[in-house]
């Protein structure tokens, strides 16, 4: 008799030890930020927990996962919208919207910040950061583990030869040191030449500045809606393509959203930037 009482405290506690830790768990979560958007979405968050994203999630221009997004309510950022979600969590990011942010901490909502990770090791932090801080630590781990299996196919099928690679975007800048840009190129085994010329985070680089570094690879941004627009007129200057044929220059060009975020996509994009240099061999 004392057996089946002990038996049945002892399952009456872990189902509140259960319970208690289901409701210790953030249900109501709101994203402010679009890489935020993207990570809370690759760990699998369900739409009745990830209550709502930012509308650039489901821009195929800007966010890896806009596919995924179609299945999430989008808010519009207007502080009585989100005050009517009645999130228990808001992610947001560290550069971004910060009267927004700091508003609603004096509101008293729970708020946390993602930065911008600029190597591989900084995304594998962030990840475990906001599984623990989402309830959910296996899912930042298997997450973890997926992306340190791709990192490890993407170095074992790097090049042999060491090729110079230089990002080129609208306005005539470029990805330097301090970037996950950066660590994209190094992933596949090219070298930056911002990075070569000592250029810090997202840096302007002049024309002539980029023609005469020599590059091996261009890689130019793009964006369809403005290819048009006069800041990307540059990507098609005639020099640019002058200088490609004459010196038999790959120019690949990788969707934005590829290397929007650092996370997922940024180990996606370094597939797919061995990808686009298998079809063009030198």
């Amino acid at each position: 008799m004392q057996l089946k009482q002990t038996q049945r405290l002892i399952a009456f506690f872990i189902s509140l030890l259960i319970s208690v830790n289901v409701l210790a768990k953030p249900q109501r979560i709101v994203s402010l930020n679009l890489c935020a958007d993207q990570l809370l979405m690759a760990l699998l968050l369900p739409p009745e927990r990830l209550i709502a994203i930012t509308p650039l999630a489901a821009n195929p221009e800007a966010s890896y996962l806009y596919q995924k997004a179609a299945q999430y309510h989008q808010h519009s950022s207007r502080i009585e919208e989100i005050m009517a979600l009645k999130p228990d969590l808001i992610v947001a990011g560290e550069f971004t919207a910060q009267p927004t942010n700091q508003l609603l901490e004096e509101l008293g909502y729970k708020v946390i910040k993602l930065g911008l990770p600029i190597n591989s090791d900084g995304i594998f932090q962030q990840v475990r950061f906001l599984g623990q801080q989402i309830g959910e630590p296996a899912r930042a781990e298997a997450l973890i583990l997926a992306m340190r299996k791709q990192l490890a196919n993407i170095i074992g099928a790097q090049d042999n030869r060491s090729q110079r690679a230089a990002v080129y975007y609208a306005n005539g800048f470029t990805a330097g040191q301090q970037t996950i840009v950066n660590e994209i190129l190094t992933m596949t085994g090219l070298r930056n030449i911002a990075a070569e010329l000592n250029l810090d985070f997202v840096a302007p680089l002049s024309l002539e500045s980029l023609l005469a570094s020599k590059p091996d690879i261009l890689l130019l941004g793009r964006s369809n809606n403005n290819t048009n627009s006069l800041a990307h007129q540059i990507l098609q200057h005639q020099a640019i393509q002058r200088y490609a044929a004459l010196k038999q220059v790959k120019r690949i060009t990788i969707p934005d959203r590829y290397w929007s975020c650092a996370g997922p996509s940024s180990f996606a994009a370094a597939s797919y930037l061995q990808q686009q240099l298998l079809a063009q061999p030198l």
